[in-house]
């Protein structure tokens, strides 16, 4: 009998198989770019991160991932275990339905929050020892603070009779009176947060300053007040200096931020003086300036106490009826109005600052997500293709095809029971 010489099979490389799974020429949907629409969500997640527009975009871009993760289950469903159509199949729904679940949501998602965790960890080195997570958490809450007014200068006295002034009143309010009970209020429930709640919050967002809870408390205290301090510096430069002086600062990034909120300045401080009276008479009565002397005198005449004046710079519609007033005295108007574009410049200046540091801050944890995704996504399809669905999914599904296949036969087998005969 002549010798048969078999051809041995040719074991495939982990990279043949990784081509072949990203390139299989029979399935459009396994290809790229159209595979790249299941990544859509992920890019979502890696710029979620971006201050103002990331959460939006995360939100949007759920909309390509989910028509395409519908399409290719509802495709492998219509193609059947034989792939040509003949017979439809919900063992392959499942299979890749499976699939796109790990494939392309669960584990790329968690490849990106990694990325933007271990990116943002690197600004612990900084000497701040805060995470960017952390810090966008301060920033944020500036941003608030800010635009509620919790910036405006204005002395309150103690129960012992001290008076806090100027920056310290700030952070007072601030800190001392919002961040240092809000982080014990998070650190007590997150310790008794459940593992539900741990994965919740690993994968969307909150708006409590988790990072900063867990961080050393004196490292977020100094960082909030070293932050809080420059933004009421400079908040007192623009509101108190004119363009010629702050040159002779010699700062350029303050000249920078002043050009660019005084574009439509007058505008908007009519609009200021409109919506916000009491914060310009709040302004008025704290600033402490020569050139608010004659309006403040004015003002006392009729609210001619320290509780007159607190309760007047309380209520909106008083104190617009009072700048209305005041605003009859031509001067008095020129003085109100320029405080406004003063006030308004300084709002428009600061807002952009405290959003420049926040952006930064994202687009550091936007590029570490969009590494950590473009480094793991084949190898995340290759691990869920060759060891999740294969060894796990697929034995599972061909063991539950199989009992049903067998309890179909036995029932099949069993003898039908025929009308009982009544005698």
């Amino acid at each position: 009998m002549p010798k048969v010489k078999l051809t041995p099979i040719k074991q495939k490389t982990k990279k043949e198989e990784i081509k072949e799974l990203i390139q299989n020429p029979d399935d459009p949907l396994a290809k790229y770019p159209l595979r790249a629409f299941g990544y859509s969500n992920e890019v979502g997640a890696a710029v979620s991160a971006m201050p103002v527009w990331g959460k939006a975009a995360e939100a949007a871009l759920w909309v390509p991932a989910l028509m395409y993760l519908g399409a290719d289950i509802y495709d492998k469903y219509r193609r059947g275990k034989e792939g040509d159509y003949t017979k439809a199949s919900s063992t392959a729904a499942v299979q890749q339905a499976t699939f796109q679940a790990l494939a392309s949501v669960i584990l790329p998602t968690a490849a990106v929050k990694m990325g933007q965790n271990i990116a943002g960890y690197t600004t612990k080195f900084d000497g701040s020892g805060m995470t960017a997570s952390a810090k966008e958490e301060m920033y944020d809450k500036l941003l608030n603070e800010f635009d509620n007014y919790s910036f405006a200068k204005g002395d309150i006295q103690e129960a012992d009779g001290t008076i806090i002034k100027g920056f310290d009143r700030v952070k007072k309010r601030i800190i001392d009176e919002k961040l240092i009970p809000e982080l014990k209020t998070t650190r007590t429930d997150l310790e008794t947060e459940s593992w539900f709640a741990k994965v919740v919050r690993f994968f969307g967002h909150s708006n409590r300053p988790i990072s900063s809870a867990k961080a050393n408390e004196a490292d977020v205290i100094s960082f909030m007040e070293k932050q809080a301090k420059k933004i009421f510096d400079k908040q007192t430069i623009f509101e108190t200096s004119t363009r010629e002086q702050i040159e002779e600062m010699d700062n350029p990034e303050l000249i920078k931020l002043y050009d660019k909120a005084s574009k439509n300045a007058e505008k908007r401080a009519q609009k200021l003086i409109q919506s916000s009276p009491d914060y310009i008479m709040k302004k008025i009565l704290n600033s402490g300036e020569a050139e608010h002397k004659d309006l403040i005198h004015d003002i006392a005449k009729t609210y001619d106490t320290v509780e007159k004046r607190r309760l007047l710079v309380r209520q909106a519609d008083q104190s617009g009826n009072v700048i209305k007033q005041m605003m009859q005295n031509p001067a008095h108007k020129a003085t109100i109005e320029k405080l406004a574009k003063r006030l308004e410049i300084s709002r428009t200046a600061l807002r952009g600052y405290i959003k420049g540091k926040s952006m930064k801050l994202g687009l550091l944890k936007t590029t570490g997500g969009f590494i950590a995704l473009g480094l793991l996504a084949v190898p995340i399809d290759h691990f869920v293709h060759k060891y999740i669905i294969k060894k796990f999914v697929e034995p599972g599904l061909e063991g539950v095809e199989s009992l049903k296949e067998k309890l179909s036969f036995k029932a099949q087998k069993e003898p039908v029971a025929g009308p009982k005969l009544n005698r």
